[in-house]
């Protein structure tokens, strides 16, 4: 699941329709809260983040993803209208793993996406692992011997 936090919808709609049409299944946003709720129930494999949002900003919403630690690697790219050299090293800096200025191309962005997810999914924990008495379960964070 990829999750886009976008207040244009034209941008929004245009995103989830391309990564559904590519295989993907995408979840749109337009208020952070609607994102937050959403968050405690699922979390995504990507989350592309606009900075201007009603409610929160984005670098708010990005920095408190990296706060906490069930979300703190997860891959964030960011979608904004915000172009300067200065908004893109901000937004880096707070964690974004990849910083896109509107207005973009679609094939640049899926292009994006699939790298992250490429370099994040070799990341994953690895399966639960046994041998010669000893178990360990890196996702549930048990070692026996």
């Amino acid at each position: 699941m990829i999750y886009i936090v976008e207040d244009d919808a034209n941008i929004r709609e245009l995103v989830e329709y391309t990564l559904k049409s590519q295989g993907y299944q995408a979840k749109g946003f337009v208020r952070p809260s609607d994102f937050w709720t959403a968050m405690e129930k699922e979390l995504p494999q990507l989350i592309l983040l606009d900075i201007m949002l009603p409610e929160e900003d984005g670098l708010h919403i990005l920095k408190r993803l990296r706060a906490a630690a069930p979300t703190r690697r997860l891959p964030i790219i960011m979608l904004t209208a915000k172009d300067s050299e200065y908004a893109k090293v901000i937004g880096l800096d707070s964690g974004a793993d990849d910083y896109i200025p509107k207005p973009f191309g679609m094939m640049e962005l899926m292009a994006r996406i699939k790298a992250l997810l490429r370099r994040t999914e070799d990341d994953a924990f690895p399966e639960d692992y046994h041998q010669n008495g000893l178990y360990v379960s890196p996702s549930r964070h048990i070692v026996r011997v």
